[in-house]
C-alpha cells in the first residue's frame, strides 16, 4: 500500500511538473542522468589508467569526470530548487483560488478549515517531491551502472554493490512512516503556537492583553505548544538517526563483502582501486535513492489531502448579481443542530417583500442567526422550505442562491488592505473607482485617497471599530444585491451615525428587501414588520407600535428598559 501511494504521488507530481515547469524538469532530468553515469565511468577510467598502457586518454577522461562532478551537482541542485519554487507558487496559487470558491455551507464544517490548513502545509513537500522521482531514477541508474562496471571485474562484487541499495531504502521507508505519523502532531502544536503568537502581536488583541497585563499567560501557551512540537521532533530525529546508523552498518558490511570478493576473485590492484573509488563516489547517490523514496512516502498522505480537497471544490464562472428580488420567506421551517436536545427553530415562518424593512429580534440564542443562515443557504432546514420569489431555494445552486444576497455579519471583516481593495471586496467583479466612491458617500472615508493603507500593522491608518463597520456597510452598498441582511449593522457605531444609517436605509429601501437583526429598540421604529423569535418560534410579529401596546408581551419586556432610557434622553 505504501509503495502504491508513493508511486501515485510520484506520478502526479511529475505530471504537475510537466504541466507547470516542463523546461526546468527536462533540464533537471538531463543533469541527473549525467551525474548517474559518472561513478561507473570513474571505475572504468581508473582501471584503465592503472592497468592499461595508455595513460593520457583515461587520465584526460578521469579529469573531465572528476572535475565535472561538483559543478554538475551544484547546477543540478540549483535547477531543482528553482523548479520547486515555481511548483510551490503554482500549488499555493491554486489553493488560494480553491479557498476563494468555498461556499458558506462548506465553510461551516470544521473539517474544511482543518483540510485547508493541511493542504497549505502540504504545498511544501509536494513541490519538493516533483524532483524526487528523477533523483530516484538517477540513483537507481547510478547503482546499475556502477554494478555493471564492477561486475565486469567481479560479478559477486557487482551484485553486492547493488544490494547495498536496500538497507538505505528500507531505513528511509521506516523513517517516512514514522514521520507520516509525527508531522501532523507537530503541525497541530505549531498551529496552536502560531495562533497564540498572533494574539500577542496583532494590534487589537495585543493591546487588550497589554492593558490586562496577562500577555505572559499567552506567552506561556506559546511556549508549551512549541515545547510539545520540539519533543515530538526530538523523538523523530533520535529514531531516524538509529535507523540510519543501522542502515549504514549493513551497507558497510555489504561494501566490505564486495571488496573481499574482488580480492578473493583475483582482481588486479588497478581493478580493486577502481572499484573502491567508484563505490565511494556512488555511495552518496545510493543514499540519495533512499532519501528520495522516503521523501515521496512522507509526502504521499499530505499530497492526498491536498488533491482530495482541491478536487472537491468545483470550478465555475462567477455568477452575476441578482439586483431585483420581490420576496424571500421561511415557510414552516424547523432546524436542529446535530447533537442538540431540541431544535433551534420550530415551524418558523418569516416573509419579507421588496421595499420593506423587516427586523428579527430576540435574546441571544433565540435562533435569529440560524434563521439568517437558513435563508442564505449556509444551513439546510430539517423540514419546511426557504423561498425566493416563490421558488424553492433548496433547488438552486449555492452560488446562484447567494447572488440574491448582501450579508453583513455581526463579526464583520476588518480587511487591512488599501481602502480601494477593502471596499471593492463587496462585489465579485472588478469595480470602478467612481463606484467605490459612491459606496463610501457619507462616511469618514469619503474623501480619503483610495490607495490609503488601512491597519496600523502595515504602517497604515488606524481606524476605530465603528469606522470598520462603516466600511463593511459600504461593501454591502457596493454589492447592491436584491436582499440586504444586516446583523447588528450599527453595533460599533455612535448614536448619531446610527441614526444617519437607518435614515438612509429607509430612504433607499424601495428597490430592495432589507432584513435587520438588532437589539436596539429605537432603530426598530423604522421597521415595517418585526418578528420576535423566542425559544425557536415566532412569538410575535407586527410594527413597533403594535408590539409595544401590551406591556406584558415578550417584545415589550425585552425593550422596555431601552425604551425608557431613550425617552428620558430625548427629554
Amino acid at each position: 500500500m505504501i509503495v502504491l501511494d508513493a508511486f501515485r504521488t510520484a506520478r502526479e507530481s511529475l505530471i504537475d511538473a510537466l504541466r507547470i515547469t516542463p523546461g526546468w524538469l527536462a533540464t533537471y532530468s538531463v543533469l541527473q542522468l549525467l551525474l548517474a553515469i559518472l561513478p561507473g565511468a570513474q571505475v572504468v577510467l581508473i582501471r584503465d589508467l592503472i592497468d592499461s598502457g595508455d595513460v593520457w586518454r583515461p587520465l584526460l577522461g578521469l579529469t573531465v569526470v572528476v572535475g565535472s562532478m561538483y559543478p554538475l551537482t551544484q547546477v543540478s541542485n540549483g535547477v531543482g530548487q528553482r523548479m520547486m519554487l515555481r511548483l510551490r507558487l503554482a500549488l499555493r496559487t491554486e489553493l488560494a483560488g480553491v479557498a476563494a470558491r468555498l461556499s458558506p455551507s462548506r465553510l461551516a464544517g470544521p473539517e474544511t478549515v482543518r483540510d485547508l490548513e493541511a493542504s497549505q502545509t502540504a504545498t511544501h513537500p509536494m513541490s519538493d517531491v516533483a524532483g524526487k522521482p528523477v533523483q530516484l531514477l538517477s540513483a537507481a541508474a547510478t547503482s546499475v551502472v556502477l554494478c555493471v562496471a564492477i561486475a565486469s571485474i567481479n560479478l559477486v562484487s557487482g551484485l553486492l554493490v547493488l544490494a547495498a541499495l536496500a538497507p538505505t531504502v528500507l531505513a528511509f521507508t521506516l523513517i517516512s512512516r514514522m514521520e507520516a505519523k509525527g508531522w501532523p502532531r507537530v503541525a497541530e502544536h505549531e498551529r496552536r503556537a502560531a495562533y497564540a503568537t498572533e494574539q500577542l502581536i496583532q494590534q487589537r488583541p495585543g493591546t487588550e492583553l497589554a492593558v490586562l497585563g496577562s500577555g505572559w499567560k499567552v506567552a506561556g501557551l506559546v511556549a508549551n505548544s512549541r515545547a510539545s512540537a520540539t519533543w515530538v521532533l526530538d523523538r523523530m530525529i533520535r529514531t531516524a538517526v538509529l535507523y540510519e546508523l543501522g542502515a549504514a552498518l549493513v551497507t558497510v558490511l555489504l561494501f566490505g563483502g564486495a571488496l573481499i570478493a574482488l580480492v578473493r576473485g583475483g582482481a588486479t590492484g588497478g581493478a580493486a582501486a577502481a572499484a573502491v573509488a567508484g563505490t565511494i563516489t556512488g555511495l552518496n547517490a545510493i543514499r540519495q535513492c533512499g532519501y528520495a523514496f522516503g521523501s515521496i512516502v512522507t509526502a504521499a498522505p499530505q499530497a492526498a489531502i491536498y488533491r482530495r480537497f482541491v478536487r472537491s471544490v468545483p470550478a465555475g464562472p462567477r455568477r452575476g448579481m441578482v439586483r431585483q428580488v420581490d420576496s424571500v420567506a421561511l415557510g414552516n421551517v424547523t432546524f436542529g443542530y446535530p447533537g442538540a436536545a431540541e431544535p433551534t427553530l420550530r415551524d418558523v415562518s418569516i416573509e419579507a417583500r421588496r421595499g420593506e424593512l423587516v427586523a428579527l429580534v430576540g435574546v441571544n440564542g433565540a435562533g435569529k442567526s440560524t434563521a439568517i443562515n437558513l435563508l442564505v443557504g449556509a444551513l439546510s432546514p430539517d423540514s419546511g422550505r426557504v423561498l425566493i420569489d416563490g421558488a424553492d431555494a433548496g433547488a438552486m445552486a449555492e452560488d446562484e442562491r447567494l447572488a440574491h444576497f448582501g450579508l453583513l455579519v455581526q463579526e464583520f471583516g476588518r480587511f487591512e488592505f488599501t481602502l480601494r481593495d477593502a471596499v471593492g471586496l463587496g462585489a465579485p467583479d472588478i469595480v470602478t473607482d467612481p463606484a467605490i466612491r459612491d459606496a463610501l458617500a457619507g462616511t469618514f472615508a469619503a474623501d480619503l485617497p483610495l490607495d490609503t493603507q488601512l491597519g496600523q500593522q502595515w504602517g497604515g491608518t488606524g481606524i476605530s471599530g465603528g469606522q470598520w463597520q462603516r466600511l463593511a456597510l459600504a461593501r454591502i452598498r457596493l454589492r447592491n444585491a436584491g436582499v440586504w441582511i444586516l446583523d447588528e449593522p450599527t453595533s460599533a457605531i455612535d448614536a448619531e451615525a446610527e441614526h444617519e444609517i437607518f435614515t438612509d436605509l429607509r430612504r433607499t429601501s424601495a428597490d430592495r428587501i432589507t432584513i435587520v437583526v438588532s437589539h436596539r429598540a429605537w432603530t426598530l421604529r423604522e421597521m415595517d414588520r418585526i418578528y420576535v423569535i423566542d425559544n425557536g418560534t415566532v412569538a410575535q410579529q407586527g410594527t413597533y407600535d403594535d408590539l409595544m401596546t401590551d406591556p406584558t408581551t415578550r417584545f415589550a419586556r425585552l425593550f422596555a428598559t431601552q425604551n425608557l432610557t431613550h425617552t428620558s434622553r430625548s427629554r
